[in-house]
């Protein structure tokens, strides 16, 4: 595959496209994360965490995507810097939107709370605590700037393509980030709610417990 894409491209463009390659691998790891967070809370919990996902890839799928394929590059109409491999239009990047709001999406919303979710089933475990908040816009922010230079570096984007294609991500997935932070995880489980023995022991009074659990006098003399 490396001497297919050396032999049309030229080897100088091989690291433009890898890093061209992200959005594609943060997509996949954002489908795997947002299954494990919803298979890992409570029924009582699942509800929210579908309706957050389901928001995250419809925003995606039938809003960003077609804003910048179908909407702003046919208006627009600008020209690839390379037009000989790259033959649709250049401005806006939806490689450089599509990754920063994936990635938002991934390190911001879905990654914080599958660890919280983790974190409360195993209390006490440190390793499952969110990163910091500075760690997870860092590689938000790598990642964008990843695809962006990438896209750059296979003569696929002017640079002005991918600043406002990473912008048009961020204003995007901006409101989620605001409504969701990552310091806030899903309410956890009560005690009665993880443990339903718990939950109809507490619903009985203590007076009848005592007496469900007496031995009768005569069936203590038999």
């Amino acid at each position: 595959a490396a001497q297919h894409f050396a032999s049309a491209f030229g080897f100088e463009s091989l690291p433009g496209l890898v890093l061209s390659s992200l959005p594609g691998a943060v997509l996949v790891a954002s489908v795997g994360v947002s299954a494990a967070w919803i298979s890992s809370v409570t029924d009582q919990q699942r509800e929210q965490a579908v309706r957050c996902v389901t928001t995250l890839f419809s925003l995606h799928t039938l809003l960003l995507i077609p804003l910048v394929e179908f909407v702003i590059k046919p208006v627009v109409h600008r020209l690839r810097p390379d037009t000989l491999h790259h033959h649709s239009f250049s401005f806006p990047s939806g490689h450089t939107s599509s990754a920063t709001f994936i990635s938002g999406a991934l390190f911001l919303v879905l990654l914080p709370r599958l660890l919280a979710a983790l974190a409360a089933a195993r209390p006490g475990n440190v390793q499952l605590a969110p990163p910091p908040r500075p760690v997870l816009f860092a590689l938000w922010m790598a990642t964008s700037l990843g695809t962006a230079l990438g896209r750059i570096l296979s003569d696929a984007h002017w640079f002005s393509d991918t600043v406002i294609g990473a912008l048009l991500g961020a204003l995007l997935l901006l409101p989620l980030i605001v409504s969701l932070p990552p310091d806030e995880p899903l309410p956890a489980a009560s005690e009665e709610e993880a443990d339903p023995l718990l939950a109809v022991a507490s619903a009985v009074p203590p007076g009848e417990a005592l007496a469900a659990l007496a031995v009768p006098e005569e069936a203590a003399s038999q």
